[in-house]
């Protein structure tokens, strides 16, 4: 049993080992770093666990919410699959495989009933967020030409119905298959779907030259998703600015010592935002990565946070993300950066009425939304990178 220390929740003191790859390592017997962190102060903590097999998932219990693994060690029986599982004075740390993550296990049934387990020999990981989703490649004949998603809840964000509309409208969008058109051998659930491979990367990977050109046709492709009319039946309509004050909150728990700074932020930020501009259908959460670039032109992917709003708001969110990439980011960089520069021309090249006021305050707004991803990745020096990335907002505020 450890006896660790923690100066992070003192009620839940596993929670220091997601931030600490030697001692981590140390207690699971290989090498290993945690990210992608979700934490419920003094009752759990939930992270993605990568090793050189690939990615599994680690988590932490209060003695009075540990009951809730029971199932998952029952399920681990069932099927030979290993879980480590290490005691705490004040809580109990487990690690374990995709195959049981404790919310995705029931989504991943598919697998199970094709005789697999996920994942299976055919399949290659490519995102894994835990007791949330996973993403990866399947194909046939040898080949990795399919996208399949998993996700343990609700399907969120634009329907395939939506998604074929805006494609039809001309907006380079990727639409999963339906179930008809689904090869028959890849298993099938209602929680399961399954996307055509598209391109060699996205705006953040391919060479920078290649990156500029179809940033502009990224552009050009925004605007034409903003002069679309509403979507109705949209299930996730909510306005993007009222997660101004969530954010604040969520990052005061985190940083109590710098809430002054974080109301103030919010302050100044409601002001900018109280009069949005022009209202569009918004992509929700647009970034270099959320275009793919091929042969054939660009392509965007993942609706899920698609809704009726600010269409600044796409320009900023591109803008914030490409800006958190740099290593000395300024806010005098906020506009120019190559990629950003490039999506803005394309996206003026058309009849859209947008300012540069506007879109550095949903920048702002984004590196708001961002601000805690330094503690979400575990990294050791989380704390200091959310203080430069607060000075950052407070600089392009100005």
């Amino acid at each position: 049993m450890s006896n660790l220390a923690t100066r992070l929740d003192p009620d839940l003191s596993p929670v220091d080992l997601f931030f600490d790859p030697a001692a981590l390592s140390h207690l699971v017997g290989r090498p290993v770093r945690a990210g992608h962190l979700r934490w419920k102060r003094g009752v759990s903590a939930v992270a993605r666990l990568h090793d050189d097999e690939g990615a599994g998932w680690v988590a932490a219990y209060s003695r009075s919410a540990s009951d809730k693994l029971e199932k998952t060690f029952d399920r681990a029986l069932a099927h030979g699959l290993e879980l480590g599982r290490h005691e705490f004075d004040d809580g109990v740390l487990v690690t374990g495989p995709i195959a049981l993550d404790p919310k995705l296990f029931a989504a991943l049934r598919p697998f199970r009933s094709h005789g697999e387990l996920f994942p299976a020999p055919h399949t290659r990981v490519l995102k894994y967020n835990p007791f949330r989703r996973v993403v990866f490649s399947t194909g046939l004949n040898g080949g990795l030409n399919l996208v399949g998603k998993v996700r343990a809840g609700k399907r969120a964000g634009a329907s395939p119905a939506v998604l074929e509309r805006l494609r039809s409208n001309g907006v380079p969008v990727l639409v999963p298959f339906d179930d008809s058109a689904s090869p028959a051998i890849l298993p099938r659930g209602g929680q399961l779907e399954y996307l055509p491979w598209y391109g060699e990367g996205d705006l953040g990977t391919v060479p920078l030259p290649c990156a500029v050109t179809a940033s502009e046709a990224a552009g050009r492709a925004l605007a034409l998703l903003h002069r679309q009319p509403p979507i109705s039946r949209t299930p996730t309509w909510r306005p993007i600015a009222g997660r101004l004050h969530p954010l604040v909150h969520e990052n005061a728990t985190i940083m109590p010592e710098q809430l002054g700074r974080l109301v103030r932020v919010a302050d100044r930020l409601e002001a900018k935002l109280r009069y949005p501009g022009r209202a569009a259908v918004v992509h929700g959460d647009f970034s270099s990565d959320q275009v793919l670039v091929g042969s054939d032109g660009i392509r965007l992917i993942d609706f899920e946070r698609c809704t009726y709003g600010a269409a600044a708001a796409d320009l900023g969110s591109f803008a914030a993300v490409e800006l958190l990439a740099e290593e000395h980011p300024t806010a005098d960089d906020a506009l120019t950066l190559p990629r950003t520069a490039a999506l803005l021309e394309g996206y003026g090249a058309g009849p859209n009425t947008v300012s540069e006021c506007e879109v550095v305050a949903w920048a702002a707004f984004y590196l708001l939304d961002r601000l805690r991803e330094p503690f979400r990745a575990c990294t050791p020096d989380w704390h200091e990178r959310m203080k430069a990335r607060l000075a950052l907002i407070e600089e392009v505020l100005g």
